[in-house]
């Protein structure tokens, strides 16, 4: 078959898990990326002839006719996306080529937009926390994730010192502030390092900077790294994140052999382990999100996470044993290409549907609401700021 993934395609999660699946594609079937947003990585493993990099724009927002005239010239029979937030492109391009099976990878939905995947013919819940919620869908399947553990492994060179690794990323709910605080305040820098890395600024989330940070055995590594990352600088990861649809880091640091400290939430507990693979840190509160995600996010105990790290010090002579158990953990349960086939059949054998009509002006018309709601509210602030500016001239 010939197969477009619409995605992010970048140094991120999304890229990431698109090109795990470009992977898994790519054994039997032809497989074009429409990279969306126009965002560029410099690396020549993430261009290619097969890839079509979408014209500039917010969000998850696609141009229709470059959309269109992708599909068309590559003569393209499924097409999957990844992240989408918006759903009438994908409703349009159901209207126009309604013999194009249409799939989904599910992250990102919100209570009152559940039932618009039902625009796609199917889609592939990596966690059971997703399933759970698209357990009405037409056409729903659950692949427990993984990761590539012939790329992501065990690096036998020994620290000085216990070292935690926590990986910030592109984001500001992965708990970095809290691992910071709570490396502090519990006092865990006088036995331990913590390394950070991150492609943003930490002064945003903490009130230390990089320099202080230094006082507290903290190193701050700011810069893009492609895979496999720097797990190898670590020892244990400590990951306590507000919220994650995957949690994919958590896949990556096991099967570098990094026992993992995280939030006792789905999806993290759905690979984590107390007895097997990590900790589990205690969620003090739940909060809902701005944007109205259909799940909440789980603040973690402070004092939880540092008895977590306390753990490991006090253990230290096991920690050989448990960087095996995390990675015969991978072997064992997080190994991709054990689900390759699975995946492959799911393209292959997955149902196309007739468009749904209702659906279709459904979708239609509650994002022409919504985007006209973003327009009288962008005028309505200009206008708050000028009336401001033209107070101040007076």
């Amino acid at each position: 078959m010939r197969i477009g993934i619409v995605t992010t395609w970048f140094e991120r999660g999304a890229g990431y898990v698109s090109k795990l699946y470009r992977s898994a594609l790519e054994q039997q079937n032809e497989v074009y990326i429409y990279a969306r947003g126009g965002l560029k990585s410099d690396q020549p493993e993430w261009n290619d002839e097969r890839v079509t990099y979408g014209l500039f724009l917010p969000y998850t927002y696609i141009n229709k006719r470059h959309i269109f005239s992708w599909i068309e010239k590559n003569n393209l029979q499924v097409l999957f996306f990844n992240e989408q937030r918006e759903f009438s492109i994908v409703a349009e391009i159901k209207k126009k080529y309604p013999n194009i099976k249409l799939g989904s990878y599910i992250d990102y939905y919100k209570e009152d937009t559940v039932s618009l995947f039902n625009i796609y013919d199917f889609v592939i819940c990596n966690t059971h926390r997703h399933m759970q919620a698209m357990r009405r869908h037409k056409q729903a399947f659950y692949v427990k994730w993984g990761t590539d553990i012939n790329l992501y492994k065990p690096n036998e060179e020994k620290h000085n010192q216990l070292t935690f690794f926590h990986s910030m990323g592109m984001s500001f709910r992965k708990g970095t502030g809290k691992v910071i605080n709570a490396f502090i305040n519990g006092k865990v820098y006088k036995k331990a390092k913590l390394v950070i890395h991150t492609q943003l600024s930490v002064d945003k989330i903490s009130q230390y900077s990089e320099e202080e940070l230094r006082d507290y055995n903290i190193e701050v590594i700011s810069k893009t790294v492609t895979a496999p990352g720097l797990y190898y600088m670590g020892d244990i990861y400590v990951y306590p994140t507000d919220l994650d649809g995957l949690g994919l880091t958590i896949y990556e640091a096991l099967a570098s052999g990094l026992p993992v400290i995280t939030t006792n939430n789905a999806p993290m507990n759905e690979v984590v382990d107390d007895e097997i693979n990590g900790k589990l840190v205690d969620v003090e509160e739940f909060h809902s999100r701005s944007d109205g995600y259909y799940w909440p996010l789980s603040l973690c105990e402070e004092k939880s996470l540092i008895s977590s790290m306390q753990y490991y010090i006090d253990n230290l002579k096991y920690l050989e044993k448990f960087k095996k158990q995390a990675r015969d953990y991978a072997v064992h349960e997080l190994n991709l290409e054990e689900r390759f086939k699975i995946i492959n059949e799911i393209f292959e054998d997955s149902i196309n549907y007739n468009l749904d009509d209702k659906l279709y002006k459904q979708i239609i018309a509650k994002e022409r609401k919504e985007k006209k709601m973003s327009l009288l509210a962008a005028v309505s602030s200009a206008s708050r700021t000028f009336s401001f500016l033209w107070s101040k001239i007076k």
